[in-house]
C-alpha cells in the first residue's frame, strides 16, 4: 500500500518502505495528483513544474518527473500522451484526506480523544520545507492548501481548548492553548483560557507569568494592553491568596443536607457566564441558610481557589430583618423600595449622598467592582427587578444571589426552587438521610440528653414524610421532641391539629418563622377565590396514587391556572418524567385546621397533653 504523508515535510511509503525520490518535482507532482482526484492535461502539468521555462524545457522537465515517479510508485501513476492521473483504485492511504475526514466529524464533537486523533494527524504546515522556484502556480495552490489545512487545524485545537475546559482536562488543553498562540500569539482570548486553565491545574505563578507574556506581546507587537476581561482574571487570580471582603455572619450550627444544591449554585456563580441567581421557596425552606453557605465558601475558602470571582468582596444585603440604622434615601423610582437602596448602601459603605438619583449613584460606584451581592428577603415590588436588571447591565462584574419566594422572571435570572429534604427511605437510615438528620440534630440542641427510643424510629420516618422534610415543619416539630414522641406529633399532624405544634414564641428564630400555619396563610394569599385550595384537595384524593400524587392530565381545567401560583409558591411537585404533580404534603393538615375552627385550639391542649400524662 502507498502511504503519502504531505502535513509536515513530505514522506511516501510503498509497503512500508520509504521512497526517495531524485527530484523536487516529483513529490510536488504526486501531491497535486493525490489531492486534486483527477486527470490533468500534460501542457497544464508542465506549467505548474516549470512555471516561465521555455515549453520544451517544460515538456522535458515533466517527463523526467513521470519517470521518476514511475521508478518509484508504479502504476499508481497512470500517464498517457495526453493527461496524467493518479490511480485511486489502488489501496493508498493520504494524511491530509484522514485529517479534513476527521476535521469534518470532530466539528461538534464532545469527546477529547477524537479531538486530540484529528489534532496528531496535522504534524506541521502542508508539504513543509518543499519550495519550487519559478512557480507561480503550483506556489499559489501549494499557499491556498495551506491556508486552509491550517484553518482546520486551528479550529479543532479552539474546539479542543473549549471542550477541555469544560471537562476540567486542564493539561491537554494547555497543550492545545500553546499551539494556537504558537500560531497567533496576538490572540488576547486564548492567553486568558490558558491562564485560566494553569491556575485550575495548580500552576498559579506560571498562569501569572503567562498574564505578563501576554501583556508584553500586546504591547510590543500592537501596542495594545489586555482586555478588561484578561486583566480582570489576572486580578482574580491575585486575589485568591487573601480572602475578599465580607460582611457574611458567622454559621451557628452546620448545614444538614442542600450537598447537590450547593455545588449547583457555587459552580452557576463562578460561572462567567451567570450573572444572577434566585432561590426561591416557602419562607422557612432554608433558602437564606443554602445562600449563605454558598456564599461563605467563596469568602473563606477551606484553601486557596485557582481564581477568586469577588476580589472587592462579598456583602450581605439583608432585607430579611433591616437594620435600624441603616439609611433611608430617596429614590428616583420609589416602588423599588427604600429599605433596598438604603440596605446596599448599608451592606457596601457607600458614601451617603443626599441625592434623588441615588440608585445611578449606587450602579456608578459598583460598575468596576468584581463582588457578589447576597441579597435575602427580597419580597417583590412594582420596579425592584427594574433595578436589579440596571444594576447587572451597567455594573459588569456584579453578580446577585437573591433570595425570594418568586420568581422575577429577569431575562439575567436563573431560578432554584428549594423545599424539602431528602426523605429517610425506612428507620435504618434516619441519621443519614436529611430531613431525619436535621430533626435529630435540632432535637439534641433542645435538649442535650434526647436519645431517640428505638420504637420510635419509623414514627419519625412517618413524620419526615407527613411534612414534607420541610426544613422549618422540622425544626419546630424538633423542639417538642424532648416531652412528645414522634408518634404523638405525627398524629396530631393526621388529625389535622399539628399545625398549631408548628409555632414557636422562642425568640431565636425570626418573627416571620415562628408559625407555620401564618407561613402557608401567606402563599395561599395569592389563590384567587377562597375555595380552590379545597378544591385542588379533593381532585388529588380522588385522583392521587400511593405516593399522593396525581396525573397533571387530571386536574380540573378550571384548577390548572392554579397550579403554576402554586409552583412559584413552592407548594406543588412536578414530576415531568411521570407526568404527575403533587401538592405541598402540609397543605392537607392546614386545610383541616382550617375547617376545624375555633375548636381546633381546644382539641390541641387536650391532644398535646394527653401524651405528656401517659409519658
Amino acid at each position: 500500500m502507498l502511504e503519502l504523508n504531505l502535513l509536515g515535510v513530505p514522506e511516501v511509503t510503498l509497503d512500508g518502505q520509504a521512497l526517495t525520490f531524485t527530484r523536487r518535482g516529483s513529490i510536488a507532482l504526486l501531491a497535486y495528483l493525490a489531492l486534486s482526484r483527477r486527470a490533468h492535461a500534460r501542457e497544464a502539468l508542465a506549467t505548474l513544474l516549470a512555471g516561465d521555462s521555455f515549453e520544451e524545457q517544460a515538456r522535458k522537465y515533466l517527463s523526467n518527473v513521470l519517470v521518476d515517479l514511475r521508478q518509484q510508485v508504479g502504476e499508481y501513476i497512470v500517464a498517457t500522451r495526453q493527461s496524467v492521473a493518479f490511480d485511486r483504485s489502488r489501496p493508498f492511504r493520504l494524511d491530509v484526506a484522514e485529517f479534513q475526514t476527521r476535521a469534518a466529524a470532530c466539528q461538534h464533537s464532545s469527546s477529547l480523544t477524537e479531538l486530540e486523533a484529528a489534532i496528531d494527524l496535522y504534524r506541521d504546515e502542508f508539504l513543509a520545507g518543499l519550495t519550487l522556484s519559478g512557480t507561480p502556480d503550483f506556489e499559489s495552490w501549494q499557499l491556498a492548501q495551506r491556508e486552509e489545512l491550517r484553518g482546520q487545524y486551528m479550529q479543532l485545537l479552539r474546539n479542543h481548548v473549549e471542550l477541555s475546559m469544560r471537562h476540567g482536562a486542564w493539561h491537554s488543553g494547555i497543550q492545545s492553548a500553546r499551539r494556537i498562540l504558537a500560531e497567533e500569539p496576538w490572540l488576547d482570548e486564548t492567553h486568558r483560557q490558558l491562564i485560566l486553565m494553569l491556575a485550575h491545574s495548580g500552576q498559579r505563578h506560571a498562569a501569572l507569568a503567562q498574564y505578563q507574556a501576554c501583556r508584553r506581546m500586546l504591547r510590543e507587537e500592537l501596542g495594545v494592553d489586555p482586555s478588561l476581561e484578561t486583566a480582570a482574571l489576572f486580578n482574580r487570580l491575585r486575589a485568591a491568596i487573601t480572602p475578599p471582603p465580607h460582611n457574611l455572619p458567622h454559621a451557628t450550627s452546620p448545614l444538614v443536607g442542600r450537598g447537590e444544591q450547593v455545588r449547583m449554585l457555587s459552580a452557576l456563580l463562578a460561572d462567567p457566564e451567570c450573572r444572577m441567581v434566585t432561590i426561591t421557596g416557602l419562607g422557612g425552606s432554608g433558602k437564606t441558610r443554602l445562600a449563605l453557605e454558598v456564599a461563605r465558601a467563596f469568602a473563606s475558602p477551606a484553601s486557596p481557589p485557582p481564581e477568586q470571582p469577588f476580589p472587592d468582596g462579598i456583602f450581605l444585603v439583608n432585607l430579611s430583618d433591616p437594620s435600624p440604622e441603616a439609611p433611608v434615601v430617596g429614590s428616583a423610582g420609589a416602588d423599588t423600595g427604600r429599605t433596598l437602596v438604603s440596605m446596599l448602601h448599608s451592606a457596601l459603605t457607600l458614601p451617603l449622598e443626599d441625592a434623588v438619583e441615588i440608585v445611578p449613584r449606587i450602579i456608578g460606584n459598583l460598575s468596576h467592582r468584581a463582588l457578589l451581592l447576597v441579597v435575602d428577603g427580597y419580597q417583590m415590588t412594582e420596579n425592584g427587578p427594574m433595578v436589579f436588571s440596571e444594576l447587572l447591565a451597567q455594573a459588569p462584574q456584579v453578580k446577585l444571589l437573591v433570595t425570594t419566594r418568586v420568581p422575577m422572571h429577569l431575562a439575567e435570572e436563573r431560578v432554584l426552587h428549594v423545599d424539602g429534604l431528602e426523605l429517610p427511605p425506612n428507620a435504618d437510615l434516619l441519621e443519614t438521610a436529611e430531613a431525619s438528620a436535621l430533626f435529630l440534630q435540632e432535637a439534641r440542641r433542645a435538649s442535650l440528653a434526647f436519645e431517640l427510643a428505638e420504637q420510635e424510629r419509623p414514627h419519625l420516618t412517618r413524620l419526615c414524610r407527613l411534612l414534607g422534610g420541610f426544613p422549618l415543619a422540622l425544626v419546630l416539630a424538633a423542639r417538642w421532641a424532648p416531652i412528645l414522641p414522634c408518634s404523638a406529633i405525627a398524629a396530631e399532624l393526621e388529625c389535622g391539629l399539628g399545625l398549631d405544634v408548628l409555632g414557636t414564641t422562642d425568640t431565636d428564630l425570626p418573627e416571620r418563622h415562628r408559625s407555620l400555619t401564618r407561613i402557608l396563610e401567606s402563599a395561599l394569599a395569592q389563590l384567587p377565590g377562597d375555595d380552590h385550595l379545597d378544591q385542588l384537595l379533593d381532585a388529588a384524593s380522588y385522583s392521587r396514587d400511593d405516593a399522593g400524587a396525581m396525573p397533571a392530565v387530571g386536574v380540573p381545567r378550571e384548577l390548572v391556572p392554579q397550579l403554576r401560583i402554586l409552583d412559584e409558591q413552592a407548594l406543588l411537585r412536578v414530576d415531568r418524567v411521570r407526568g404527575t404533580v403533587e401538592l405541598h404534603p402540609l397543605l392537607r393538615p392546614y386545610a383541616m385546621r382550617k375547617h376545624a375552627g375555633a375548636d381546633a385550639s381546644a382539641a390541641v391542649a387536650v391532644a398535646v397533653a394527653t401524651p405528656v400524662r401517659a409519658a
